[in-house]
């Protein structure tokens, strides 16, 4: 099963058209034959603009469920899965210590994996509630991946006590503009990850628009 996830950083009307295009590039390839992500998680979209990206996109892509989560201000979610697949979407509730989100997707037999996938924008800065937020991911057990903009540096996974894989995705490239590998994966020991390169998009994918790279990897297990 194949998940992209993008920090959009408030993409909107207002947005420069370097922001506009790479946001846009990013969700084309996704729910085209070019990536032909089964889940894609956008987040940090501006509270006018959630509504906006959830008709807009199931207009586009009708192959594609397209759920939309609040946020507060600038945190609201789009979260699109394929409405063929047995993928189920639903809140987990707010992150501790935050006014967004922990979403879950619950997969069943999809491209080779059953468990979960866990989304959301966690805690900002190398924090003891950062780490917290990841370790409630595990919370239900079983196989699972957790991704978005995990908001802890890829450097610091040790300081983790969730047990779990960590996989970076752009080959130690950082991947927010202020540097640090903020995006990446952490995964059960039962689940297998694959990244897709995407690397060689560097140049498109350069921070100059959103502050954040995207990532693209599969699951199996």
């Amino acid at each position: 099963m194949r998940i992209g996830s993008f920090n959009v950083e408030k993409n909107g009307k207002s947005s420069t058209l370097d922001k506009q295009t790479q946001v846009e590039f990013f969700i084309h390839n996704c729910c085209t034959d070019a990536w032909d992500a089964d889940i894609v998680f956008l987040c940090e979209i501006h509270s006018a603009q959630v509504d906006n990206y959830r008709l807009n996109l199931a207009a586009i892509y009708k192959h594609y469920t397209v759920h939309a989560f609040d946020g507060g201000y600038s945190n609201a979610y789009i979260v699109m899965v394929k409405s063929f697949e047995a993928l189920q979407v639903c809140s987990q509730g707010s992150l501790f210590g935050l006014n967004r989100d922990l979403i879950a997707v619950e997969a069943n037999a999809v491209k080779g994996y059953t468990g979960y996938v866990f989304l959301a924008h966690f805690k900002s800065g190398q924090t003891g509630l950062t780490r917290s937020q990841l370790r409630s991911c595990t919370a239900l057990g079983g196989r699972w991946v957790a991704t978005g903009d995990l908001n802890l540096d890829y450097q610091n996974v040790g300081l983790l006590d969730t047990a779990g894989l960590a996989y970076d995705c752009w080959g130690g490239q950082q991947t927010q503009s202020k540097g640090g590998i903020l995006d990446w994966v952490l995964a059960s020991a039962d689940v297998s990850v694959k990244v897709v390169d995407i690397t060689g998009l560097g140049h498109i994918f350069d921070m100059s628009g959103p502050d954040h790279r995207p990532i693209l990897f599969d699951v199996t297990g």
